[in-house]
């Protein structure tokens, strides 16, 4: 202990024109803030973690009730297009539905490898198209593949 008694009562060393103080000039208070803010030495990996802890399902599988119902909808979807302008431009606002879509997080897919991954969202606009040949409904210019519409709201 004694041999820091000579330590702590001693000022701060002044360099006034000598080598040091010429070599090593004072930093300005305003530069000297920099050396203290926060430093993100793994820059994006707060964003990746956040990733990787989204909540993802696999698709449910659709029973034939289910199935039967959706197809009933999709008929009488298909007689009220029928009904509306020929050109999807005027159909805009004429009829709107919604559904209960699945929605693919292909990045969770990669990211887990364990098959189809994503979420449930319900999505509501105007029907301007139902395509037969590309099985999708068109929902304010959108498609949205028919095997992925878990219900329809009209």
């Amino acid at each position: 202990m004694t041999d820091y008694r000579a330590i702590i009562n001693k000022k701060r060393p002044e360099h006034i024109n000598d080598d040091f103080s010429v070599r090593h000039q004072k930093m300005p208070r305003s530069k000297r803030a920099k050396l203290f803010m926060p430093f993100d030495a793994l820059s994006g990996f707060d964003e990746r973690m956040d990733e990787e802890t989204v909540d993802t399902v696999h698709p449910a599988e659709i029973s034939d009730e289910l199935s039967t119902e959706l197809d009933g909808k999709i008929r009488a979807l298909h007689e009220s297009l029928r009904e509306l302008p020929p050109k999807k431009t005027e159909r805009k606002g004429l009829f709107v539905i919604s559904i209960l879509f699945f929605e693919r997080n292909s990045e969770q897919e990669m990211l887990k490898n364990d098959g189809i991954r994503g979420n449930y969202r319900w999505i509501s606009g105007s029907l301007t198209d139902i395509d037969d040949t590309d099985k999708s409904l068109e929902i304010d210019y959108v498609r949205y593949p028919i095997c992925f519409i878990y219900a329809i709201e009209y």
